[in-house]
């Protein structure tokens, strides 16, 4: 009960140490990279796209500007590019910081079949390894392939038994008195990836719903903002076993219960764009946690593993996380128009055409004048959005050559 009122005054009396920054890390970890830094001569080490976007993973508090983000091909020439910095949601006051991701994106399309180098520098990273860290890759034959289709969410669940001890529900930890982290609970979302190392995942909570009661018909009004609570790198099958199941764990509040809690994940393109369904949701439902009978040590007689009971200061809003702008590398534009998905143009077999970082105006055609379709010469006709403007074009074609045959006759 002590430990229950330290966290209190706490909360009440600095409510800005729970969601404050001073509680999490304050140096920089990179955890994982898009394409994987692996030697470019192994085996596991994919092709790049032409036009996917380069996506590092960090921890820790850190805006990049335009010193501290290289990019440059074999021949030492620099690569102009916007950088997108995306920070998600924190759930649960001064728990671990979701993963926050770069991504590096050329203006122009990348050459096929070359090298090419990006290095980060963060300004207070914790090990030695990652104050230059520097990430080669080389480049397939062309473009990223169609998207298909991604299924979304497989299923959100309760991560292990509550009765065990590090399984579903993590007590109160006052270590650091400062920045107590609340009683949570432990969850998995699972989905499955696609076979494809270039695009990454973002997962959301879409909604909070407390669930009224017959002891507390009152509850508070639901959360209805989607948020993004994580990021998930790609994947891709090296032994011809399929990519396995993903399941992403997080720590969500124990207040309110009970409640349920929704999710969906979403894809992340070339561009960075969200691609997927988020209606296609999974759900928890939060109960009042029973006692457990067999969820201590069972040398001890008569022995329960006691649940705390809800604590309205425990709950509160999702936390965002670091807000930062986007920057531009090497000159790049720092405004880049990132195209909308239905103004992308399809060729044959449903492949995208190459976009090269460069919006296309309508109908696929390059701001150059080259249509991309390189059909031995002949220029591609756009289809319209409108088939009844096609259908007249052809009608109004037969009319003319009608008059003109009736004029030779005559």
């Amino acid at each position: 009960m002590l430990r229950l009122s330290c966290l209190c005054f706490v909360v009440l009396t600095c409510p800005g140490i729970a969601a404050a920054q001073e509680c999490g890390p304050g140096q920089q970890i990179i955890s994982w990279s898009q394409p994987n830094n692996v030697p470019i001569e192994s085996d596991d080490a994919p092709r790049w796209p032409t036009d996917a976007s380069i996506r590092f993973a960090y921890s820790g508090p850190w805006c990049p500007d335009s010193a501290q983000i290289e990019m440059q091909d074999e021949d030492g020439t620099v690569i102009p590019a916007q950088v997108r910095v995306k920070t998600p949601y924190k759930l649960v006051p001064n728990g671990p910081d979701p993963l926050t991701i770069i991504e590096v994106d050329p203006i122009a399309e990348l050459e096929s079949r070359k090298d090419y180098q990006v290095i980060v520098r963060p300004p207070d990273p914790a090990l030695s390894i990652f104050r230059e860290y520097t990430l080669e890759f080389r480049t397939r034959g062309g473009p990223s392939d169609d998207l298909g289709d991604f299924e979304g969410i497989r299923e959100a669940r309760i991560n292990d038994d509550r009765c065990i001890e590090a399984g579903a529900f993590f007590e109160l930890d006052d270590t650091n008195p400062i920045c107590p982290v609340p009683n949570r609970i432990y969850a998995s979302i699972d989905f499955q990836p696609l076979n494809r190392a270039d695009i990454a995942y973002v997962i959301y909570r879409t909604s909070s719903t407390p669930i009224a009661t017959l002891d507390n018909p009152e509850t508070e009004p639901p959360d209805l903002t989607p948020v993004p609570v994580a990021y998930e790198n790609g994947a891709r099958d090296l032994l011809g076993t399929g990519v396995p199941l993903r399941s992403s764990r997080m720590f969500l509040p124990y207040y309110p219960l009970p409640r349920r809690d929704c999710f969906a994940v979403m894809a992340l393109d070339e561009w960075g764009r969200e691609r997927g369904d988020m209606t296609n949701e999974s759900c928890i439902s939060f109960e009042v946690f029973l006692p457990c009978p067999d969820g201590c040590d069972p040398n001890v007689m008569m022995c329960q593993r006691v649940f705390p009971d809800p604590n309205p200061f425990e709950g509160g809003p999702p936390i965002p996380g670091q807000q930062c702008d986007f920057i531009g590398i090497n000159g790049g534009d720092a405004n880049q128009t990132i195209p909308e998905i239905d103004d992308e143009m399809t060729g044959d077999g449903g492949l995208s055409l190459s976009d090269g970082g460069v919006p296309q105006s309508d109908g696929g055609v390059a701001a150059d004048g080259d249509s991309g379709g390189g059909g031995g010469g002949c220029s591609m006709v756009a289809a319209t959005d409108n088939p009844a403007k096609s259908t007249y074009f052809w009608m109004s074609l037969l009319v003319i050559l009608g008059r003109l045959r009736q004029t030779r006759l005559r």
